[in-house]
């Protein structure tokens, strides 16, 4: 019996395609690897022709794939257009997407996917964004109040699907003075090298997992505390980098966080990047949303260590 060839199948081609990876493509679709490989699978046998090549670095097109892939994509763009004007008649098209973001986050990540969110056929989704501690976003989201929650600790049996979006090397945020003083060197710095200083702390409240992690490590190093660190809330920046500044502190910062940093502060990298922070993207696992899925598959696919240069 002849194979036909459905919109899944070609769903399936150019999200693997355009992810790199099978699991990456799966995750964008909201679907199981196992699953999208099947439909991959059943293009090829309808077609006769075998698009991808897989390989240890993930899959990328074959040649016959390559041409195949424009016409492919034009067509599941073409559907997802359909969807999205028949949607707008939806008593549900009026919620838009309610997303939480942690204290201090690096945003590239989110901008980056809702640019294609804006370029996609869902561009009239209305997004809400929103910044939330970590039990905050987690307690919303098993309320139903969030649809997306990007948390800085990896949510389990909260009946949640979880994606890393990003990982960022921390480093030393210090009075430049004080780093002169103490002879701190941005090529050389060991965390060892701050125990005179006390950690300018965030919060526990906002990420208990992630305040606990560094508590841990920086106490292995002989590091202590200012009396902020039990504060019960966030130091506006100015104040932060204030208090900074007047040195005998220090604060730990990913590069990424402290662009235009006043002249009388540092930012130093710390030897053995000792301390990563990772950010997770979480959304109820029964979501069928498919606003949702493109915009967790974009910042899936953009998934990377953050490194910006000096």
């Amino acid at each position: 019996m002849e194979t036909r060839v459905e919109i899944r199948h070609l769903r399936a081609f150019v999200a693997a395609v355009e992810a790199g990876s099978f699991s990456a493509g799966a995750r964008s679709l909201n679907v199981s690897q196992p699953a999208l490989s099947q439909n991959i699978a059943a293009l090829e046998e309808a077609l006769g022709l075998r698009l991808v090549d897989r390989g240890p670095s993930g899959v990328a097109p074959s040649p016959a794939g390559s041409v195949f892939l424009c016409e492919a994509r034009n067509l599941v763009s073409r559907f997802e257009q359909a969807l999205a004007s028949a949607s707008s008649f939806s008593p549900t098209a009026s919620r838009g997407l309610r997303i939480a973001v942690p204290f201090e986050m690096t945003i590239q990540p989110l901008t980056d996917a809702l640019s294609k969110l804006a370029a996609s056929p869902f561009r009239g989704t209305r997004v809400e964004i929103r910044q939330l501690s970590c039990p905050q976003q987690l307690a919303a989201l098993k309320d139903g109040e969030l649809d997306l929650a990007l948390v800085r600790e990896r949510p389990v049996g909260e009946g949640l699907d979880v994606a890393i979006v990003t990982e960022e090397p921390m480093g030393a945020l210090v009075a430049a003075q004080q780093a002169k003083d103490l002879k701190l060197e941005s090529s050389k710095l060991r965390l060892d090298d701050l125990a005179s200083l006390a950690w300018l702390s965030f919060p526990k409240s906002n990420s208990p997992a992630w305040h606990d992690h560094v508590t841990a490590v920086l106490r292995n190093h002989g590091i202590g505390f200012c009396a902020q660190a039990a504060q019960a809330t966030e130091l506006v920046p100015e104040v932060k980098l204030a208090q900074l500044s007047l040195g005998g502190r220090f604060a730990l910062a990913a590069r990424s966080s402290v662009q235009g940093l006043p002249g009388a502060l540092v930012w130093l990298p710390l030897v053995g990047e000792p301390l990563i922070r990772r950010t997770w993207v979480a959304w109820p696992e029964w979501s069928r949303r498919r606003d949702l899925a493109l915009l967790v598959g974009a910042m899936e696919a953009g998934q990377r260590l953050i490194y910006l240069p000096p």
